[in-house]
């Protein structure tokens, strides 16, 4: 008898309970992250700030942490790197769970795609709000190993890095002192007066001596051709550089004083 009236209760506990509210289930909805939500890459908002005034990608990586976070599926599942340009980490996105406020969550990451134990298991924090279309286009994020758990923010860059990042350094139209045109393409071409090659800039290197880009060249012993460069007072110097001891050194005198067109 006893565990009948138990049961009528707990029955008629859950008709008492109202449904939840459409703007409510609306609400839980729109809360939900997926990890296909986030992928793409993601770049610390400060960093490109600072990349972005002073055009110096070293001197830049020196005072604040270059991290870039990008998350890509492959097959079924969602690796990401985490890198400074001069280190990397990769882990896998297991899960993306709330994290008890709106607009808090935690990526579930693990060193691969499979099942694992507590002990092998990291949490990066993450909390954010979407736009006008329903997308996250920053995020702030306390990354693990290069922020040390830290909040910055990031700002949401597709799936194009070396482009963003040559368009704040390099690219564009000059002129030199001789009139003669040089440029730099986003897409990381250089059309310089003699010769056209693709270049690739150094972003984080500490045991250079200076800021260069890098371009292919077979007959050089490790099959990279280098080339200095330096901003002064709103102009683009290029300067001959070489491994020292493999170390990247540029010449003091610059070969060419470039002005932006």
């Amino acid at each position: 008898m006893r565990k009948t009236i138990g049961l009528w209760s707990l029955l008629a506990a859950s008709v008492l309970v109202p449904p939840p509210s459409a703007a409510q289930a609306q609400r839980e909805r729109a809360d939900r992250l997926y990890v296909r939500e986030l992928e793409g890459i993601w770049i610390h908002r400060k960093y490109l700030e600072t990349l972005a005034r002073s055009r110096m990608p070293h001197e830049t990586a020196r005072k604040v942490q270059p991290v870039v976070i990008g998350i890509q599926r492959q097959g079924r599942s969602y690796p990401i790197v985490v890198t400074n340009f001069d280190k990397a980490s990769v882990q896998a996105v297991l899960d993306v769970e709330p994290g008890g406020k709106p607009g808090l969550y935690r990526l579930v990451l693990g060193p691969e795609d499979r099942p694992i134990s507590a002990s092998e298991v990291r949490y990066l924090w993450l909390r954010g709000s979407r736009n006008s279309e329903g997308r996250f286009d920053r995020l702030e994020m306390a990354e693990l190993t290069f922020m040390k758990g830290q909040w910055a923010e990031y700002v949401f860059s597709g799936k194009e890095l070396a482009s963003r990042v040559n368009r704040l350094v390099l690219a564009g139209k000059y002129r030199d002192e001789k009139g003669r045109n040089w440029e730099f393409s986003e897409g990381g071409e250089a059309y310089w007066p003699d010769k056209t090659f693709a270049y690739e800039l150094s972003l984080n290197d500490p045991k250079a001596g200076c800021e260069y880009l890098e371009a292919e060249d077979l007959k050089a012993p490790d099959g990279k051709q280098r080339y200095g460069f330096a901003w002064r007072q709103g102009r683009l110097q290029l300067y001959p550089a070489r491994l020292v001891n493999k170390k990247v050194r540029c010449e003091p005198r610059p070969f060419a004083v470039l002005t932006p067109q």
